[in-house]
């Protein structure tokens, strides 16, 4: 028998040495970013039940928020993180917590008004269910102090709440919150819009100046015929024109154009027209360029539209806003997971549609749920070019609210996209905040991109963009559930491992038998 504990205790030996040793290191390798001219910094994920939402920074504390997670009980909030070190991101507080309520969207800016001076900071708070008693609205906090957040007031707009919302103090003094509260059309039989335009000059004592509603507001002649669809609500609100105008997001109506000098008489400009032949239409969000002439709208899908060779995810839209009255569609743009590509398919094995987007100088910064952050040259607007990606690993799923096919929940899914300081920062609804850096020189490359929209163009949309490819992972990496030159390695070492294990237990075998 004492070969055969010899045996074991080699098996023992290697199987530690090899077992934990090799899973490991593919772990590590599954655990890497896919990065394509770019570079991991730091990341973090802050410790709470449930996934994160949207991701705002402000001085060197990025806020991040918090996603839905069962009944929301007990009650996940926005953290505040210190950047100062953005290799170790280090978590700071963790506030606006309403029980059987999230609060997915955050906005942090330094305010000076008579009634409060500092960095202030709005958080959309919206209920995890319409039954739930929980608070439903806009909760305000002084973050001058991010260590130490204080609840200034707070706004119940009633409803589910407020999904998105835009922040802008304008040069009359005034500090306006732009808010979509989903929904309240429907609910109220169109007595309240979904877009809320609110006065929080003073934020102890906020005061809703105005409702709108496409439905109730917009054009004479489409009222009626979008009154009826069940797909039109208001997803965000964002402030341009130094607050005297805004864009609200209004799903299959469109993205809508206000002039809001008079913020308690908003009033329609323009519309960014979709096409009789465009099938889906989910404008979710949206963003300017400095000069505000150029204009890309983001259309979110949680599933593929469509099915077989036909189907597809969502796309931007580039357009001209020289003239806000007559947007005009430019071009178009998608990663080559959201349309069909080269190979004429598209990814399934996570969500691949676009979410939100953030325009600097000619570069704009797009997340892509499972596509992650794509960074897109804009210099020549009729054909925007990926030039840069950085790709979150898989990770244990938080999040409870989109599933791939298959049921999984463990990918990739960047919600929200921020640059900072030369950085830029992702919020990952699995894994939290990463911090990368852009590695271009500032020339764009030729990888891809999407062209001029198509005079005739296939369902489910028109026009159809034209696939980026999308980059394979860095050379001795391996993506997401590849094993990696280390991965391999390992793998090879075990079977090595137990090669030696044989030779040793027939070793042990041949000592035993008699002669």
């Amino acid at each position: 028998m004492g070969g055969w504990r010899r045996a074991g205790v080699v098996v023992v030996i290697l199987l530690v040495a090899a077992g934990p040793g090799a899973p490991g290191a593919v772990r590590a390798q599954e655990r890497r970013p896919e990065t394509w001219n770019t570079e991991l910094v730091g990341h973090l994920a802050p410790p709470q039940d449930g996934g994160y939402a949207d991701v705002w920074a402000h001085r060197d504390v990025a806020y991040l928020g918090n996603l839905r997670h069962a009944d929301c009980r007990p009650a996940n909030g926005v953290w505040a993180i210190d950047l100062k070190n953005p290799a170790r991101p280090r978590p700071l507080a963790s506030f606006a917590k309403f029980p059987g309520s999230d609060g997915e969207d955050v906005w942090v800016g330094s305010v000076r008004t008579r009634a409060f001076a500092g960095d202030l900071a709005a958080v959309g708070i919206q209920r995890c269910s319409r039954q739930d008693p929980g608070f439903a609205g806009m909760a305000l906090y002084d973050v001058s102090d991010p260590a130490r957040p204080r609840e200034l007031g707070r706004l119940d707009t009633g409803f589910i709440g407020v999904h998105e919302l835009g922040v802008v103090q304008r040069p009359d003094g005034r500090v306006l919150a732009l808010a979509a509260v989903p929904y309240s059309f429907n609910l109220s039989q169109g007595r309240q819009g979904d877009l809320r335009i609110v006065d929080i000059t003073d934020p102890r004592q906020p005061r809703e100046l105005a409702d709108w509603d496409v439905r109730r507001d917009g054009p004479a002649e489409l009222r009626g015929q979008l009154a009826a669809r069940r797909d039109v609500f208001a997803h965000s609100a964002w402030p341009f024109d130094n607050g005297d105008k805004l864009f609200a997001s209004f799903w299959s109506a469109g993205v809508q154009f206000l002039d809001i000098g008079d913020p308690a008489s908003p009033r329609l400009i323009g519309q960014a027209p979709y096409r009789s032949g465009d099938g889906y239409r989910g404008a979710h969000s949206g963003w300017f360029n400095q000069d505000e002439t150029l204009f890309v709208q983001n259309d979110e899908a949680m599933r593929a539209v469509g099915s077989g060779p036909g189907a597809s995810w969502t796309f931007q839209r580039v357009f001209d806003t020289s003239s806000l009255e007559r947007p005009r569609l430019l071009s178009t743009f998608a990663t080559e997971s959201a349309v069909p590509g080269t190979d004429g398919r598209v990814a399934t094995d996570g969500i691949y549609s676009v979410h939100n987007a953030v325009i600097e100088g000619d570069r704009e910064y797009a997340s892509w749920y499972s596509d992650g952050v794509r960074v897109v040259d804009l210099s020549d607007p009729r054909h925007p070019r990926e030039v840069a990606s950085f790709v979150p690993p898989p990770s244990a799923p938080r999040q409870i609210v989109a599933t791939a096919q298959g049921g999984r929940r463990d990918m990739p899914l960047v919600w929200g996209v921020h640059p900072w300081k030369g950085l830029v920062l992702a919020s990952d609804m699995n894994s939290g905040l990463w911090v990368f850096r852009v590695t271009l020189d500032g020339k764009a490359s030729n990888q891809g991109g999407s062209g001029p929209p198509a005079a005739k163009a296939p369902q489910p949309s028109t026009p159809a963009p034209q696939a980026s490819p999308r980059p394979g992972p860095a050379a001795g990496t391996g993506g997401p559930g590849g094993l990696g030159v280390a991965g391999w390695a390992a793998l090879a070492g075990l079977a090595l491992g137990l090669l030696a294990v044989g030779a040793v237990v027939r070793s042990a075998a041949r000592r035993r038998r008699p002669a």
